[in-house]
């Protein structure tokens, strides 16, 4: 988690680095007009816009990056933000009368990094218990299904189509559609809904589907329940999958092609 500190200073970076001009381009310019032509991020001219810049807008334009930057962060680390102060302690500062020195301030800061470290530690404990319980449930129940069985690593798979092709090993590259899904069934990932297969070796993918994808054949289809060991265990790869989480797969087999790992590296 970042501190507030840190985060100011990006942010300064960032709206210092919009906001800066050209020294080439400022040396050749004479006109003092305020400019009505903007342009957008390739340098283009944006012919939407037509805002006379002066300095009034240049210092209300800064200010909006300052809040937009702040708000964002915030909402990202659940801060709730006390905007008077937020607004008085900027104004302060531009006055250069801070009720605090830097000494202060980032003590400050460095013990508001420490509460929003401690309640995340919480949230993410809290977050690994429920998915560790529901998790827990469903292969439980999954199991019990006539057609499930279970490797001696914990995969549960249902082989849906055994596929007439032959069956991949852990050093092929694969071309698979799949869909995944947490066990309450929110859905994470589909090529289908990308609207084309998708292909990587198998040795760099999650051990689940590593393991899982060798017991069909080519033109085969599987569902895989993977425990949380063989998916990203701890680790939460996306804000769509919770620590610890339970994936299911549905993966049809289209194919093998090892041609891509055969070509030589440049």
């Amino acid at each position: 988690m970042k501190s507030l500190l840190k985060m100011t200073l990006i942010g300064s970076a960032i709206v210092f680095a919009l906001a800066g001009c050209d020294d080439k381009k400022a040396e050749k310019t004479t006109d003092t007009q305020p400019s009505t032509v903007q342009t957008t991020e390739n340098g283009a001219a944006d012919q939407s816009i037509n805002i006379e810049v002066d300095p009034s807008k240049e210092a209300y334009a800064i200010g909006v990056s300052y809040a937009n930057f702040l708000k964002f962060n915030a909402e990202k680390s659940d801060l709730n933000l006390d905007h008077k102060e937020v607004i008085k302690g900027f104004i302060d500062a531009l006055n250069g009368q801070s009720k605090y020195n830097e000494q202060e301030i980032q003590f400050i800061l460095t013990e508001l990094g420490n509460r929003l470290n401690k309640e995340q530690q919480e949230r993410l404990t809290a977050e690994k218990a429920t998915s560790t319980a529901v998790g827990d449930k469903f292969r439980t129940e999954f199991a019990e299904q006539p057609d499930v069985k279970k490797t001696d690593s914990g995969l549960l798979y249902e082989v849906i189509t055994p596929g007439t092709g032959p069956h991949p090993t852990a050093e092929d590259t694969v071309i698979v559609h799949y869909t995944g899904t947490l066990v309450d069934g929110t859905k994470f990932d589909s090529s289908y809904d990308r609207g084309e297969p998708t292909q990587f070796p198998l040795s760099s993918v999650i051990p689940g589907w590593t393991e899982g994808i060798q017991l069909i054949g080519t033109g085969g289809k599987i569902k895989l329940v993977i425990p949380p060991e063989l998916a990203y265990g701890e680790q939460s790869p996306s804000p769509n999958i919770p620590v610890n989480s339970t994936l299911v797969f549905e993966v049809e087999l289209l194919g093998i092609n090892n041609d891509q790992a055969k070509q030589p590296t440049e």
